[in-house]
């Protein structure tokens, strides 16, 4: 179902989250971290929640909008998925320039990471804690089934499907290593 998925899928974001401010505090006692691991984060949040994550939720607060009528959270989030994405694409090129040997002052890169991790998570929490209990009561079962026929199924997760994309092998063995150590 369409609502189990987007919560799923929120779980794997916030583990992904949980990496990068564990990253960020070993910035900020000035131990090196890793960038590429770093970017490989931020483009498995920006592909995955512009080609699956967010259209899946677009059709969800669409729907509601168009049926229901105008509800203010719903219709922010709904304009916020844009928004994060151009965000996100900022943050990546600045990950790309520190990749690139480009010098960003180290408490500049601090800022911006902080300010990709709180804007990321406070969009997350949003839709967990207020706007999908809210749809969760307001949709009836039919509206349900009639999302599910019209969301033409998750595309295969990159990182978290049966098949882990290259690109993201690093990210993979480090979600892998906190597992273990969580254990």
């Amino acid at each position: 179902m369409i609502l189990e998925s987007i919560r799923r899928e929120h779980g794997y974001m916030y583990r992904i989250l949980g990496i990068l401010e564990h990253e960020l505090e070993e910035l900020k006692i000035e131990n090196p971290i890793n960038y590429s691991l770093v970017k490989e984060i931020v483009d498995y949040l920006s592909v995955f929640a512009d080609e699956n994550h967010h259209p899946k939720e677009n059709l969800l607060y669409q729907y509601y909008l168009d049926n229901f009528g105008y509800t203010e959270q719903v219709s922010k989030l709904l304009n916020d998925h844009s928004s994060l994405s151009e965000f996100t694409s900022a943050f990546s090129e600045t990950v790309d320039m520190i990749l690139n040997d480009a010098v960003i002052p180290q408490d500049i890169f601090i800022t911006h990471l902080e300010a990709f991790i709180c804007r990321v998570k406070t969009h997350l929490e949003m839709e967990d804690r207020e706007v999908l209990p809210f749809l969760d009561k307001a949709l009836a079962s039919d509206d349900w089934q009639k999302l599910e026929v019209l969301w033409n199924g998750d595309k295969n997760d990159p990182l978290f499907g049966d098949t882990i994309a290259d690109k993201y092998k690093q990210l993979a063995q480090r979600l892998k290593l906190m597992l273990k150590e969580s254990i």
